[in-house]
């Protein structure tokens, strides 16, 4: 297969993920479009990983590209698979995720057929008891494609979207920091300048016990203050209805739910501890969340207006009192 003739790159990080790495292959390849390249990335994962790599690369040698490195994180392994993609188009899959059969075809020909810039689908989470909830990746209520998609709260997730390559260009995943695709994926889509959408939950995103997600809250879910901050810097040249667009999203759905929800479910000596922190990070923004109307029109439909107030004013335990009564009264179950 000529290189120019590639039309996908599906770059698979692997870490630590061997029970579930077969599963997600095979989800990929049951029926994977024409010209399309696997690029594994062996994070120099310490766990039987490889074996189960080489088994694929060995039956599938003219599709899969497999690559070990030294452990340099999931930002790391990103950008490495980037720059060994040949494909008109990348997208990622989580090695302990897996894919409708149909993903990658479907999606790859509504792109090559209205020569799309970026095409992105819904989401089916899938919990280890077997239950699933599919998760719509679109915002009707807004106006214009970017901002249907750019306002939800998985608007920043690389695996549900496919997108051109060119679009990368001067872009780099940061490494050492998790939440990596929030520095990313809505530049990359405020760059496209056409984008579609295909209303089936072909990304099956699996809620496993010990992911980066799914291990516990902590502070280092805060990473998401420092991804955005770069990507409010990269945000800096597209025109400021983008800007507000992109920065109210990420406020909302990246900083106010991560303190809403999961810090309202801790123990109040971890509330006391954690919640001052978030204060700090998210005020170190100045009034930008504050003045910003997405950010107002979502804590107005929240009914949580009062919670803004107080986290500019740093008032720690009533924060804690608000949030005890958020999630007996007013969160949406």
């Amino acid at each position: 297969m000529n290189n120019t003739e590639l039309n996908l790159s599906i770059i698979v990080p692997v870490y630590n993920t061997e029970k579930y790495l077969e599963k997600c292959l095979n989800s990929i390849l049951k029926n994977i479009p024409k010209n399309t390249e696997i690029i594994i990335v062996n994070d120099g994962s310490p766990d039987n990983s490889e074996d189960v790599i080489k088994k694929f690369e060995e039956t599938y040698p003219d599709i899969i590209k497999y690559f070990k490195k030294q452990n340099g994180g999931l930002s790391d392994a990103k950008n490495f698979g980037i720059s060994k993609a040949k494909g008109k188009y990348i997208t990622f899959v989580d090695s302990d995720d897996y894919v409708d059969e149909n993903m990658h075809k479907e999606m790859l020909e509504l792109a090559l057929e209205k020569d799309a810039d970026a095409v992105y689908c819904d989401v089916e989470l899938v919990y280890e008891d077997g239950k699933k909830s599919a998760i719509s990746c679109t915002n009707p209520n807004r106006d214009t494609d970017y901002f249907k998609m750019i306002d939800t709260p998985l608007m920043a997730a690389s695996w549900n979207k496919i997108v051109k390559k060119e679009l990368y260009d001067g872009l780099i995943f940061p490494v050492g920091l998790n939440n990596e695709d929030i520095a990313i994926t809505p530049i990359l889509f405020a760059r496209a300048k056409s984008i579609y959408k295909i209303d089936k939950p072909f990304y099956k995103y699996f809620q496993r016990s010990g992911s980066i997600q799914n291990s516990g809250f902590n502070e280092k879910r805060f990473a998401v203050f420092d991804t955005a901050k770069i990507c409010f810097k990269y945000s800096e040249v597209l025109a400021k209805d983008i800007q507000f667009q992109l920065k109210g999203s990420i406020y909302k759905y990246q900083m106010l739910d991560l303190l809403i929800y999961p810090i309202s479910e801790l123990s109040k000596e971890e509330q006391l501890r954690l919640i001052p922190l978030f204060c700090k990070k998210f005020n170190e923004f100045g009034d930008d969340p504050y003045k910003n109307k997405y950010v107002k029109e979502y804590i107005k439909n929240l009914h949580i207006s009062l919670l803004l107030y107080l986290i500019k004013k740093e008032r720690i335990r009533t924060i804690i009192l608000f949030l005890r009564l958020f999630n007996k009264f007013i969160r949406p179950r």
